[in-house]
């Protein structure tokens, strides 16, 4: 029946509740009989029933009996329950707020392979536009190994007039001196003995954590708020770095 759903009821529990309404009062054996449903089927019935308030026990001569609780009980069980349902759809409201304002403003992906990270870096020099900053912190000497197609990919830029400024570690020289004669590219080096395996990229609303070693793969973040953050502390270390 589907006031069973109505009421959070399983099968074995509106059976015992529907038998007790026509015999009025009756004990577990007569229950069990009545309903064919095992003894531990019809405890656990009488338990749910009477927490709820539809069956009641009473004790005669030393013997326990059940009786059930005026239907009219039902009413009130069925609003409750649609408040319950109220309560958990404006939840569900509220979270798919929250789900799709992370999915709106935050979008992550993980490219794996050469190919598949030269293909993010093109896309987002295509979705360029002239006088954008694009910010390198930590690009290792493991970099090298890119750098016939850096070459080519920066000349792509400087047409585009796409600005680079990068912050490489102490290791790189050789792309260093590189870098320092290509148009729209500021180059200074981190400081100390500071150096990092991967590189952090920085251009419009996208955020790339690029690894080179052992495999080349990139971590991408699509998100303004994050991509500012990350401008911040390039900012900062710009100002140190030499």
């Amino acid at each position: 029946m589907s006031i069973t759903k109505d009421l959070g009821l399983l099968d074995s529990e509106w059976a015992v509740y529907n038998f007790l309404l026509k015999s009025k009062i009756s004990n577990i054996t007569e229950i069990s009989k009545g309903t064919n449903l095992n003894r531990v089927s019809v405890y656990k019935a009488l338990n749910k029933l009477s927490k709820i308030g539809l069956v009641n026990e009473v004790m005669e001569a030393k013997k326990r009996l059940f009786e059930p609780a005026n239907p009219k009980l039902l009413n009130k069980i069925v609003a409750n329950k649609k408040k319950e349902l109220i309560t958990a759809e404006k939840e569900i409201i509220n979270l798919e707020k929250i789900y799709n304002k992370i999915s709106k403003d935050v979008k992550a992906t993980i490219h794996v392979g050469t190919e598949s990270v030269k293909a993010i870096w093109e896309d987002i020099l295509k979705d360029s536009h002239k006088n954008d900053e694009w910010l390198i912190i930590g690009a290792p000497k493991s970099a090298d190994i890119l750098a016939g197609y850096f070459k080519e990919f920066n000349k792509v830029r400087a047409r585009k007039k796409v600005k680079m400024k990068i912050i490489y570690n102490k290791d790189a020289k050789e792309l260093i001196n590189e870098r320092k004669r290509q148009p729209l590219t500021k180059v200074r080096v981190m400081p100390g003995e500071y150096i990092t395996p991967v590189s952090l990229e920085i251009i419009n609303n996208k955020v790339l954590i690029v690894f080179y070693e052992p495999k080349i793969m990139a971590f991408v973040i699509e998100s303004r708020e994050s991509a500012k953050s990350f401008k911040q502390y390039f900012d900062l270390l710009w100002k140190i770095a030499k």
